[in-house]
């Protein structure tokens, strides 16, 4: 169930959490409404925000001038616990993406892959 109507400050029931067969963790904060469910070969816009596990804000799309992740589920541009865990979604939708690290990082600093901190990563803190 989304959790649109709770309080932005709340924090996020334990219940609320779907735990993929991988280890990926994902909550629907607010379920989108459009007529289309991400899968394989969707194409997506993401605005994100990436925390460390303690809640350190590292990055996030607004401190990017607002420039969205895009890319096409399952054409591994994305680091796999983000491929995987939009899928389900739909348009207008906010979901939390907990990734574990085994997923959550590129296999190497040459693969062309993005992630996973954007290009010119600093020290950055909230």
């Amino acid at each position: 169930a989304a959790l649109a109507d709770m309080d932005s400050q709340a924090p996020i029931p334990r219940e609320a959490y779907n735990k993929l067969p991988s280890g990926t963790i994902y909550a629907d904060l607010r379920v989108g409404n459009g007529d289309t469910t991400i899968a394989e070969g969707s194409k997506v816009n993401l605005q994100w925000v990436l925390r460390k596990s303690n809640g350190y804000f590292v990055d996030s799309s607004a401190v990017q001038n607002d420039v969205p992740f895009i890319f096409t589920v399952g054409d591994k541009t994305a680091i796999v616990g983000v491929d995987e865990g939009v899928r389900g979604m739909k348009a207008g939708g906010v979901r939390r993406l907990l990734i574990p690290p085994s997923l959550a990082y590129v296999q190497g600093l040459e693969d062309g892959l993005p992630g996973p901190l954007p290009a010119g990563f600093g020290p950055r803190q909230q």
